[in-house]
């Protein structure tokens, strides 16, 4: 080897242990921000109740008794009393089940590790989820951004409210979030270096349409860049996409209309609703949605709103010049995808399914701090030419720098 070579591959390995002291550094002030909900009492919600049932089942109950347990058991005594004509009613248990059953991943981990941790199973999944999301997006950003910026928004994500508050529930937004992220991030690196990462790009993929309904997301953003470039792997990124999301699909069919009809109807089944009256009431669930995160944010949730409204604004506005590329165009897509898949379903959630925008928020407040970082770097520079040429000639500092700007 060189001397060169010797040099070179030195840098690349002290590079090396500096992110990954970064990301043990990051990984434990997340485990620090969630920590107090280790060992405390689950907080179950409707949703979580139906993960739970479906644990129970896995570990070889039956069904039905599994279903009785959860949702006529102490586990769900709170919300039957807050809410009798919802998680207190059979028939309203029966019919929602249908909408929770291909989301098979996180009560299989929940299973796993459920010997050891009881009925705090879920919620234990759910803060790994939250920790696994902070490692991935640190990930993404490294790809296309200098560390200090990867890190900084990373750090900013680790405090994010809405994200912090939603993984204390046993619930698969985190790792839905998680699974998303590393999807993104796997299709950039097979459309900038390697088609090798197409595995991770399907593997993602699979465990998140088992996970959450967000897969999509990432497949579509895919084909906006197949339409634009065109290229053997960016439609290889579509094909193998569909081709990961396609068994959860066909195993767990759901019919859209009738979802769309508990989301226009306060959560209340409505199956004989017709296109027609969903649709009719569709204008307005969207106009309660955007009035109810209004008011959400006036009571406090700036902070996510901020994130996520800057964030985007950023990406789109910044995506210029040294900014663009194909990691850049991506990440657009998916956020435009991302604001139809939660009108999609327009149910005020406190920023819940707002999540999935988190990944394009964060590359966009990226490209936000890269741009303020450059500034002050050829800010610094100019100090330093203007003061080396104040020393040469005799003149003041700042009179060679005023000339070297109008050079």
């Amino acid at each position: 080897m060189t001397l060169v070579g010797a040099v070179g591959t030195i840098g690349v390995m002290r590079r090396a242990g500096i992110v990954l002291a970064v990301a043990v550094v990051l990984a434990a002030l997340a485990v620090w921000t969630v920590s107090p909900w280790f060992g405390s009492t689950v907080r179950w919600t409707p949703d979580g109740l139906y993960y739970q049932a479906r644990v129970l089942e896995i570990r070889g109950a039956d069904h039905d008794a599994a279903i009785a347990e959860v949702f006529q058991g102490p586990l769900s005594e709170r919300l039957r009393l807050a809410d009798p004509e919802k998680v207190g009613d059979p028939a309203w248990v029966a019919y929602n089940e249908r909408f929770y059953e291909r989301r098979q991943a996180i009560p299989l981990a929940g299973a796993a590790v459920y010997p050891l941790a009881g009925d705090n199973s879920l919620l234990y999944v759910s803060l790994a989820g939250y920790v696994a999301t902070i490692l991935a997006l640190f990930g993404l950003l490294l790809l296309r951004f200098r560390l200090v910026v990867a890190a900084a928004v990373a750090l900013a994500t680790i405090f994010l409210p809405a994200l912090v508050f939603h993984s204390h529930y046993p619930l698969t937004d985190s790792w839905g979030l998680a699974l998303l992220t590393t999807a993104l991030a796997a299709a950039i690196l097979a459309l900038e270096r390697s088609p090798r990462w197409l595995t991770l790009w399907i593997g993602a993929l699979f465990v998140l349409s088992f996970t959450r309904d967000s897969a999509l997301i990432a497949v579509l953003a895919a084909a906006w860049i197949a339409y634009r470039a065109r290229t053997r792997v960016a439609l290889a990124l579509v094909g193998t996409g569909l081709a990961a999301v396609l068994p959860a699909v066909l195993l767990y069919p759901v019919s859209y209309r009738e979802l769309l009809a508990l989301a226009v109807n306060d959560s209340q089944p409505d199956p004989t609703a017709s296109w027609p009256s969903v649709l009719g009431d569709y204008p307005g669930a969207v106009v309660e949605l955007v009035r109810s995160n209004g008011g959400f944010v006036r009571d406090g949730a700036w902070y996510t709103a901020a994130y996520l409204i800057v964030g985007f604004l950023l990406l789109f506005l910044l995506a210029r010049a040294s900014h663009g590329g194909t990691a850049t165009s991506l990440m657009q897509a998916a956020a435009v995808v991302s604001v139809v898949f939660v009108l999609a379903g327009p149910v005020f959630s406190a920023f819940r399914l707002e999540l999935v925008g988190v990944p394009m928020a964060a590359f966009g407040l990226a490209l936000g701090l890269e741009r303020v970082v450059e500034r002050v770097e050829a800010s610094g520079k100019l100090r330093r030419l203007g003061g080396a040429g104040g020393d040469r000639s005799g003149s003041s500092p700042g009179t060679t720098a005023r000339s070297t700007q109008a050079a």
